[in-house]
């Protein structure tokens, strides 16, 4: 088994909604306009009314209401759009994982904070088209649900060398199957036809150093899953008490350590916010 041939195998329970792709292929050519994304869009009620509780929510804090998907588009952007549309498709497509597995709320909590960690460094460290790391932070752990949902009980075993041989989990992954949830989830991406710097970017998150190329990418999407570890609802940061691997990480993205150690309090609002729309009524435990 390699992680190609895993999501070879799966790609048709784990393939993207029609609305996600076209909305992916619209964004990525110069002439479209609003209104043609607006026309995807509608096709899909539920992603309609996501988008415009969006857009009318604290985090823009516009002074009218807005009503219409063409208007609310126009407004947010088409980047925020994508991400909108990414994040809203991938919750649906794992739904109803056993809770005995994996806590999903808890899972896509952390994934979103991730992404938007991984857009705000991307763009202190100034790289270009660096908001569509978002894409890559947010979905980084999503071959960890490959794992869960089509190799159940191999996973076990990994859970047995966590808990008995006091292993980590992606060492423990590496016994199990000869790979990480890193490559399963790069993967799941290039099938998805996703640029090769977020693929690539993921691939190589948990060793940056490994990276053939796309360094600073992948040094991000690690560097965003340290600040998703540590954001928690009401999480009060002391950019005074740094540790060795804030400093670590800050120098290899060439930032100052206080800055990299105050980023979950700063997007620790906008995570709950972007968490409670694409994925309504769930508790917010982290």
């Amino acid at each position: 088994m390699t992680p190609e041939s895993l999501v070879q195998d799966t790609r048709t329970l784990f393939s993207l909604p029609d609305v996600a792709l076209r909305v992916n292929e619209l964004i990525d050519r110069p002439d479209t306009r609003p209104a043609d994304l607006a026309e995807v869009i509608l096709c899909d009620p539920a992603l309609a009314a996501r988008l415009l509780r969006l857009v009318n929510s604290a985090y823009y804090a516009l002074p009218n209401s807005v009503d219409t998907v063409s208007q609310a588009i126009h407004l947010i952007g088409q980047r925020e759009l994508r991400d909108l549309v990414m994040a809203t498709s991938a919750v649906n497509l794992f739904k109803g994982l056993p809770p005995e597995q994996i806590n999903m709320e808890q899972f896509w909590f952390h994934s979103i904070a991730c992404g938007i960690a991984a857009r705000e460094l991307a763009r202190r460290c100034h790289l270009p088209e660096g908001e569509r790391l978002f894409l890559a932070g947010l979905l980084h752990g999503i071959g960890k649900l490959i794992f869960y949902t089509q190799c159940a009980n191999q996973y076990r075993k990994v859970l047995q060398l966590v808990e008995r041989e006091g292993l980590n989990t992606v060492a423990a992954e590496h016994q199990v199957f000869g790979f990480t949830y890193a490559e399963v989830s790069a993967a799941l991406l290039k099938i998805w036809r996703f640029p090769e710097r977020l693929w690539m970017a993921v691939a190589h998150h948990l060793e940056p150093a490994s990276a053939p190329s796309y360094w600073l990418e992948a040094v991000i999407v690690h560097a965003a899953g340290y600040v998703a570890d540590s954001l928690q609802p009401n999480a009060n940061v002391d950019p005074k008490g740094l540790s060795e691997s804030t400093v670590s990480l800050a120098n290899m993205l060439e930032l100052k350590p206080e800055s990299l150690a105050s980023l979950p309090i700063e997007i620790n609002l906008q995570v709950i916010e972007v968490f409670e729309i694409v994925h309504p009524g769930a508790s917010l435990i982290y």
